[in-house]
């Protein structure tokens, strides 16, 4: 007991030195991580990758699908706003980051997205009664699964939740897509707890394999031939609570949003007069603060988007997973007629069941959509893309820019814009651009 005692005495203070020493190691190896991220946003993502990579069949078969460039990108452009903010928020709760990639799979990353039944709404794609259960309000003026900011916190809620019932990311992605009622049951009548190895859907033996595989063409996208868009490791959009009850179409004039920005930042308002009040927040781009605030009186720009916001919980207990017994529970409907995402094919061999029909103006978001239903070959999907009567296709070219292709064919930056779903006023060389056919351009 003596030695026992002279050792601690003896050692332990060396040790928890050494110890501290590997601690501060470690800390400044996150600093420097922190630093060498700091410009590339692609970077820092894969920095929080924590699922399995493994590339089985279906894996490949979903690289493969997702690894057009021209689909990729299109998918990118969609997500673009909005992807710096969820894998901000996943990092804040300390969930893979691989996670950011499922509103690609349920929507293509378009907060307006409606499933075809009507059902499940938005880019995580709630149902009425989930949607309600992580706090959210929906009736006739204010559908809160559309808003940016709470459907994503409830989506990481919910993933959260999943993660603790069944102890893995892989099988609370699982649950996201087919319900934890679902899953339980599959558990129960298994003795595996690996995914693969369960009796489940084939839609939902899918899901999981996308996300993996778009993941994995993030994670080294020369493979695949995909040159990854330079996303600003920063904030597009900022957050502002009116001091005052403000209707919407009052803040899109103070902040000089087209109805078309408007819509895709703030599509939880069902209507142009619906008065937001303090508690109630909109978003802006960040290059359009100054002018708000500058429209409404106030000199000084105050903090926008709480980082401290607290975690969100469910507000009713789990008491669905016997889907058998509670046909009534909006998560037990999810369950049965197909989950958070859409289903549009269950009995394929391999099913895309994944994403809705996007709602937008442009035909670019068509096919996206349509690279995830298995209905129609790459190829038929592509001559989609074709001059069309009202359409023509233009390739961006070395010295364009969205100022003088709008003189070239004299259209409205703005219409350029949103025939293209271009959020800031940049053009890539080689991209395709939509351009409206009009009797001085034709």
């Amino acid at each position: 007991m003596r030695k026992k005692l002279l050792f601690n005495l003896l050692f332990c203070p060396l040790l928890l030195a050494v110890h501290a020493d590997n601690l501060a190691l470690q800390m400044q190896q996150i600093n420097q991580s922190n630093l060498r991220y700091e410009d590339d946003f692609w970077q820092r993502m894969r920095s929080g990758f924590a699922l399995n990579h493994k590339e089985t069949k279906e894996v490949k078969y979903w690289e493969k699908r997702y690894s057009n460039p021209k689909y990729f990108n299109i998918i990118m452009q969609n997500a673009a706003p909005y992807i710096y903010f969820v894998v901000t928020e996943m990092e804040r709760r300390g969930i893979p980051s691989e996670l950011a990639l499922i509103p690609i799979v349920e929507s293509t990353y378009n907060p307006n997205a409606v499933s075809p039944t009507g059902i499940s709404t938005g880019m995580w794609q709630f149902l009425n009664g989930s949607g309600k259960r992580f706090g959210m309000t929906i009736n006739s003026d204010l559908d809160e699964r559309k808003d940016i900011l709470n459907s994503t916190r409830g989506a990481i809620a919910y993933l959260q939740y999943l993660y603790d019932l069944f102890g893995s990311w892989e099988l609370a992605i699982a649950a996201y897509n087919w319900g934890e009622g679902n899953i339980n049951n599959a558990l129960n009548a298994s003795s595996s707890r690996n995914l693969y190895d369960l009796d489940v859907r084939d839609v939902t033996h899918q899901y999981v394999p996308k996300i993996i595989a778009l993941a994995n063409i993030i994670q080294n996208p020369r493979k695949f031939g995909i040159t990854l868009t330079n996303l600003p490791n920063k904030p597009y959009f900022a957050a502002i609570n009116p001091a005052s009850t403000i209707s919407v179409s009052n803040f899109m004039s103070a902040a000089q949003l087209t109805p078309a920005l408007n819509k895709k930042l703030n599509p939880q308002y069902n209507s142009v007069n619906y008065a937001v009040n303090s508690s109630q927040h909109l978003l802006l781009p960040v290059a359009n603060q100054s002018i708000y605030y500058t429209s409404m009186g106030i000199n000084t720009i105050p903090t926008t988007l709480q980082d401290d916001a607290a975690p969100i919980t469910p507000l009713i207990a789990n008491n669905n997973l016997d889907t058998a017994s509670d046909n009534n529970d909006e998560i037990n409907v999810l369950a049965q007629q197909g989950s958070t995402s859409v289903t549009a094919n269950s009995t394929s061999k391999i099913s895309a069941a994944s994403a809705p029909q996007a709602i937008s103006p442009s035909e670019n978001a068509a096919l996206a959509t349509n690279l995830l239903n298995d209905t129609n070959s790459s190829q038929e999907v592509a001559n989609r893309s074709q001059t069309s009567n009202n359409y023509t296709n233009y390739t961006v070219v070395q010295g364009d820019t969205l100022y003088s292709i709008s003189k070239k064919f004299n259209l409205p930056i703005d219409t350029l814009k949103t025939d293209n779903q271009i959020i800031d006023n940049s053009v890539q060389l080689n991209q395709q651009l939509r351009i409206q056919n009009t009797a001085s351009n034709s």
